[in-house]
């Protein structure tokens, strides 16, 4: 069983050394990323191969998406409790050695919170801005990847 596992997690490392591209999608859970990527990312961290001194994977772009319902930026009042981004760049681009580009729309809970109501202006702009930072990364890529 264990060399089963073994072999599956495998595969998931070369498939990621072997992605032109990757996407991630990482939205906010309780501050932190959701189990299912942590569970990814502690099969595909493999020290001696995708970490430590040399990494298979490196310079590979990676763009997260990285939603939340409220906000985390600097200057609010959460924003001792951003873990999301603070741990993948840890993870993806310290560790991994992967290009690391964050999106990310912030206060998608407003126009269903009432009592987030008042941050609905704020709430457009981010989404706005993200659809935006999507557009101009996805021909970035585009453009790197036809080079």
């Amino acid at each position: 069983e264990q060399a089963a596992a073994f072999a599956e997690r495998i595969a998931l490392i070369e498939e990621l050394e072997r992605a032109d591209a990757v996407l991630i999608g990482a939205p906010m859970y309780n501050f932190a990323i959701p189990s299912t990527l942590k569970a990814w990312l502690d099969n595909v961290i493999l020290v001696g191969r995708t970490a430590g001194e040399t990494v298979s994977a490196k310079g590979t772009p990676v763009t997260v998406v990285a939603s939340r319902g409220g906000s985390y930026a600097p200057g609010t009042p959460r924003e001792g409790f951003e873990y999301v981004q603070n741990y993948l760049q840890a993870v993806l681009a310290d560790t991994l050695g992967l290009d690391l580009h964050f999106i990310v729309p912030e206060l998608t809970m407003a126009p269903h919170n009432p009592a987030m109501a008042e941050l609905i202006p704020l709430y457009e702009a981010s989404r706005e801005r993200a659809f935006g930072e999507a557009a101009s990364r996805a021909k970035q890529l585009a453009e790197r990847l036809a080079a």
